[in-house]
């Protein structure tokens, strides 16, 4: 069976055989230093038993004087007593085991004074030299290292055993530790699986901040959040676009099919030159104003949508609204609409300057106006405020807002459009800057439109950082207000 290379193994298999080769590294260093220790030790105690032989008790005689025979103190201890010929005396009529050597060796050994290891039939031997006392000769003590060998080669196999056990231990409880250990990486795994097979809401349960583990959980948990939100927005986005598709198609096809309908009456010759004729013209030129400006719109929110940089200047927001009430007024003059200052207590208008794209602003102040003109019926009165918003307002707050609000210290204009006619319901109010969207048959469309103004109104206002509010509710009317970035007024003059 082929093996995988170590970085396709998982995380638990590499923790658990690391663990195991330290451990097996440590033992293995451990067994080594105690048995090399040990036998440091014993060799060391061997030399201190091979010198007490050679020693004699005092001034006196030698000990090797007063007897023939070595003293015992370890088994397999020799002594053997060569003449200073270096012919062996004692014990006589033996072959010495292990043999040192002709005269030369034991002269050579004596004069080093320091045991030395000695290899014979019957094994390893640890062996001194030593002269003896008036030049009659030479001492020479010998131990046998089987014994010590041995105990060495007992102490490996039981250092291996045990070792052995130790490993298989170590690795079964480490596998174990892991196991536990990277228990919430495998729910995450399990998490993960579930989320990749279509399910968001799954989240990671029992994330302990106090954990790695657990804080990644958190993460975990705070970005699958945000992928939820992100995925739910997303898909309504879809879902927008294409009621948008569906409602854009609708609104080029009745305009598309009055246009087909006519030319297919003029082919047939149900259209004659004449005031049959004139009125199908007439028609069509109107369902093509119709379509045309379905088509700008359309384009606007393009270019909105694209986030193109907008016009930069300064924007009297006054002189705008000024003209927007007076192009009402050439439009249609039978409706009452007056322009007013925000605040009724004021008797004078306060001029209010604006940076931004002043044909964009133009446009939303004339689209407000011409919502209200087209919602609300001809004895209705329209009227366009502007001024400073104070910067606490009392009253109910907003039906609907569109977009973040503005600084509370920084100094900021509005625009209103306000009228007292039939309102909106509050679901109506919720979706009115919506793209194409028709509120319900009371706000009737008298005089055309596709849906698409408001929805200029709060693209354009968004990419100028601003926000717009609407009051309303059924039977009291609709106030919209544009809130927009402004310039500081200006110091009264001689400040």
């Amino acid at each position: 069976m082929r093996v995988r290379p170590w970085r396709q193994w998982t995380v638990r298999s590499r923790i658990a055989v690391s663990v195991a080769l330290l451990a097996a590294v440590a033992l293995i260093a451990v067994d080594v230093g105690g048995v090399l220790l040990l036998r440091s030790y014993s060799v060391q105690r061997i030399d201190e038993l091979l010198e007490r032989p050679s020693r004699g008790p005092g001034p006196g005689p030698s000990r090797y004087e007063e007897s023939s025979k070595p003293p015992v103190f370890v088994p397999d201890f020799r002594v053997y007593r060569y003449d200073e010929a270096g012919v062996l005396q004692s014990p006589t009529g033996e072959t010495p085991d292990p043999d040192p050597g002709g005269l030369a060796e034991l002269e050579r050994r004596a004069d080093s004074g320091k045991p030395y290891y000695l290899e014979s039939s019957t094994g390893t031997w640890r062996v001194r030299v030593d002269r003896i006392p008036n030049g009659r000769g030479f001492a020479v003590n010998a131990v046998s290292l089987s014994e010590l060998e041995k105990t060495q080669d007992t102490l490996v196999i039981i250092n291996i055993v045990v070792a052995m056990l130790a490993l298989l231990f170590l690795a079964v409880a480490s596998a174990t530790v892991v196991r536990v250990g990277l228990r919430p990486l495998t729910r995450m795994e399990e998490t993960a699986a579930r989320i990749a097979g279509g399910d968001l809401s799954q989240r990671v349960a029992d994330a302990d901040p106090h954990t790695e583990s657990g804080r990644l959980g958190l993460a975990l948990n705070a970005m699958l959040h945000r992928i939820e939100e992100a995925a739910g927005a997303r898909a309504d986005s879809e879902r927008r676009l294409r009621q948008f598709l569906a409602d854009a198609a609708h609104e080029l096809r009745t305009p598309l099919t009055s246009i087909q309908g006519f030319a297919e009456l003029y082919r047939r010759g149900g259209a004659p030159p004449g005031p049959a004729l004139d009125e199908a013209m007439e028609t069509i030129e109107n369902e093509v104003g119709r379509m045309r400006l379905l088509v700008n719109d359309l384009f606007t929110l393009a270019r909105l949508d694209e986030e193109r940089p907008l016009a930069d200047g300064r924007v009297d927001l006054l002189a705008v609204a000024a003209e927007a009430v007076r192009d009402a007024h050439v439009r249609v003059p039978e409706r009452f609409v007056r322009l007013a200052a925000l605040d009724d207590g004021q008797d004078t208008f306060e001029p209010v300057t604006v940076p931004g794209d002043e044909a964009r602003i133009r446009q939303v102040v004339a689209n407000l106006l011409s919502n209200a003109l087209q919602h609300t019926s001809d004895d209705v009165r329209v009227v366009v405020r502007v001024g400073r918003p104070p910067a606490l307002e009392k009253g109910r707050p907003p039906t609907t807002v569109i977009g973040d609000a503005l600084p509370f210290n920084s100094p900021i204009a509005a625009v209103e459009v306000c009228d007292a006619g039939p309102g909106m319901a509050e679901a109506d109010a919720a979706r009115v800057f919506e793209r194409l969207y028709r509120a319900d048959a009371s706000r009737s469309r008298r005089h055309g439109g596709a849906g698409l103004g408001l929805a200029i109104v709060a693209a354009i206002v968004q990419a100028h950082h601003g926000r717009i509010e609407l009051w309303t509710s059924p039977g009291k009317g609709a106030r919209f207000r544009v809130q927009l970035p402004a310039e500081p007024p200006e110091p009264p003059d001689g400040q």
